[in-house]
């Protein structure tokens, strides 16, 4: 649901001169399923062992009673994420400017709790009134 959203406001993230760019721990090989199952049309990057979410500390261990429910029902992280310690990211949404300046951040624990697309548009709208502005 959240890459169907997040498609679903592409185009205008690009009319304001930002692209989207999706970071999961999901093998290459499951996200050019998913990529072309879903046809969208920004890039869906492999963050491998979490490396990047460890950089910004988004990592969550899950607790053995979780871990002993994803092995029974055949979900194995391992598989998907080669990711043999049951670590998962935080969902996680950044608006970065061309400096690398993160410009808003949206973090949650929860994973059922993500951003709106409308507040990302917000904030990139406001970024480009500003610029507008100071030039």
């Amino acid at each position: 649901m959240e890459l169907e959203a997040l498609q679903g406001i592409d185009s205008e993230v690009k009319d304001l001169g930002a692209q989207i760019v999706v970071l999961t721990p999901e093998l290459e090989r499951y996200t050019r399923a998913l990529h072309k199952k879903l046809n969208v049309t920004f890039d869906i990057l492999t963050d491998l062992h979490l490396k990047i979410a460890e950089q910004f500390r988004l990592l969550y261990v899950l607790p053995d009673y979780l871990r002993e429910l994803y092995t029974s029902v055949g979900n194995a992280l391992d598989r998907f994420h080669d990711e043999p310690e049951f670590r998962l990211p935080m969902p996680a949404r950044y608006v970065i400017d061309k400096r690398g300046i993160i410009r808003a951040a949206a973090v949650s624990a929860d994973y059922t709790i993500r951003p709106e697309p409308s507040d990302t548009l917000n904030v990139l709208r406001a970024l480009k009134t500003k610029a507008r502005q100071v030039a």
